[in-house]
């Protein structure tokens, strides 16, 4: 059990990603708390790592509103006595072509995106100073280091979590807690869903970029990378972002 005795907090572990993460970590001995605004698809997600054999707890949590944030955290906090790993899972992602884009949009992408792994960030942050170590992951995209036509507002918002995990990783390197990203590819989630289902541009631009029929991979394949950074095999990892992308970024 690579994560025996570990809390850990994965947001917007309710499906796609988060999920896939959420059940790897149960798997391996930790304690997960899942932070999601849907609580019906949260306490699915429970009740399978529960029937698996692991520990897991749900928390309502508006990941876009500070007070939302701080009251789940507290919440996880009682409930599990203490936090030792945050993945910064919960995103949110519109195509906002420029000169068709909604204020409306652009907030929801900042808040989610920015806002939200920020101040998850720093309410966790006194548990970690009182264990004298703690571990963030942030999951990025490969949108934060290439551009994507009609995307631009998601892709600098991923890109600023790029550069906030390098800057929070000198920042607290010497409180011995490591912070650092992963930038997936093509996931097949339910946030992508809608344009996968109804955009042949879209799909046209994801297939130039890979080889083979589908470009698309499954949660669980981050989850790898998820789990290792999360282990103390990673200790000397700082500011790093993986890249699980099968070759995008090298395209």
């Amino acid at each position: 059990m690579r994560l025996a005795n570990k809390v850990a907090i994965v947001t917007g572990g309710s499906q796609g990603i988060g999920e896939a993460i959420a059940k790897s970590y149960a798997s391996e001995g930790a304690k997960v708390a899942i932070l999601n605004r849907n609580s019906e698809k949260a306490t699915r997600v429970v009740k399978e790592i529960e029937a698996a054999g692991g520990t897991a707890a749900g928390f309502s949590c508006d990941i876009a509103k500070l007070s939302s944030i701080n009251t789940a955290v507290a919440a996880a906090r009682a409930y599990f006595g203490n936090i030792d790993i945050l993945v910064n899972n919960a995103g949110a992602y519109l195509m906002t072509p420029i000169g068709s884009t909604e204020e409306a949009d652009v907030d929801q992408m900042l808040d989610v995106n920015i806002k939200g792994v920020f101040f998850l960030t720093q309410a966790v942050l006194p548990d970690f100073e009182r264990k004298g170590e703690g571990v963030i992951i942030n999951i990025g995209s490969i949108f934060g280091n290439t551009g994507f036509p009609g995307s631009a507002i998601y892709c600098a918002t991923k890109g600023a979590v790029e550069l906030m995990t390098k800057t929070l990783s000198l920042e607290l390197r010497d409180r011995n807690i490591r912070v650092n990203s992963i930038a997936p590819g093509w996931i097949e989630t339910p946030l992508n869903e809608v344009y996968r289902s109804s955009s042949e541009e879209f799909m046209r631009r994801a297939k130039e970029r890979f080889g083979g029929e589908n470009p698309w991979m499954q949660p669980q394949e981050l989850t790898g990378s998820a789990l290792f950074l999360a282990t103390d095999e990673a200790r000397s990892i700082m500011g790093a972002t993986i890249f699980v992308d099968r070759g995008w970024a090298a395209y």
